[in-house]
């Protein structure tokens, strides 16, 4: 039996059995590439969670809706939060990071601006389109009911005032006492799985930080954590993190 293609849409608020969804413009260009016909079983999806099922129509630009349910994707807004706090890598590095965090469940995807930053990301530039297009296409295919959200650029001291006091911020260091799974351990202890607090991890530009950003995070307080023996690329430790944290943590489902 062929699988259901999944599509994103705006919204599934409304959607109830026997309804007319429309497919925005770039969705129903993917419907003609697949060669879809009227009649084939799809699946909807939007940002908030919601799924719905139905038969894509003889125009192919809209879908009927047979059901509406949540249970058949993974959502990470029915499991803790991950959001990746991180310097940005190179070229297309930066695009294979964003996909993977898609896969790994993270919520949100900050790119940080540190005083030995090499990239810097232009929020209003179209290389920036182009990763959260690839967040949502990575979405689709790894069966997510939910797109990780690609935030603006902020700098580490943004990060630190408006993000650490509401997180538990983690903060990858490959020369800390203590390993990011016995860090994890010692933070979750007791973690009710509904907890809405998120997890955040952070990771430094590869020319380390600076004086101030280093006495930036000392004064915060931040939990520092090692991956392993070896310093890491930047999309690396991300990468690296996110699985540990998603083996341990992530995969609990809320009651």
């Amino acid at each position: 039996m062929a699988r259901e293609r999944r599509f994103k849409v705006d919204s599934l608020s409304q959607a109830v059995a026997g309804s007319r969804i429309e497919l925005p413009a770039d969705q129903a260009k993917h419907a003609k590439v697949l060669r879809l016909k009227g009649g084939a079983r799809v699946e909807l999806f939007d940002a908030s969670g919601g799924v719905a099922r139905g038969e894509l129509d003889a125009d192919g630009r809209s879908v009927v809706v047979s059901d509406v349910a949540n249970a058949s994707g993974v959502s990470a807004q029915a499991s803790p939060k991950a959001i990746l706090a991180t310097a940005w890598p190179k070229g297309k590095r930066a695009a294979w990071l964003v996909e993977k965090c898609a896969e790994l469940g993270v919520s949100e995807i900050v790119p940080i601006r540190f005083v030995r930053s090499v990239v810097t990301k232009d929020e209003e530039g179209e290389g920036f389109a182009r990763l959260r297009r690839i967040a949502e296409e990575a979405a689709k295919q790894s069966g997510r009911t939910d797109v990780p959200l690609v935030s603006g650029e902020r700098s580490f001291g943004q990060l630190v005032s408006d993000e650490v006091p509401n997180a538990r911020a983690i903060l990858l260091d490959p020369r800390a006492r203590e390993s990011l799974p016995e860090a994890l351990a010692h933070m979750g202890a007791g973690l009710d799985a509904a907890d809405p607090m998120p997890w955040l991890f952070i990771v430094g530009p590869e020319g380390g930080f600076s004086p101030d950003e280093a006495e930036l995070a000392e004064r915060a307080g931040l939990q520092r954590a090692r991956l392993g023996r070896h310093i890491l690329r930047i999309e690396t430790a991300g990468l690296a993190a996110l699985a540990v944290w998603a083996a341990s943590i992530g995969m609990r489902e809320q009651p």
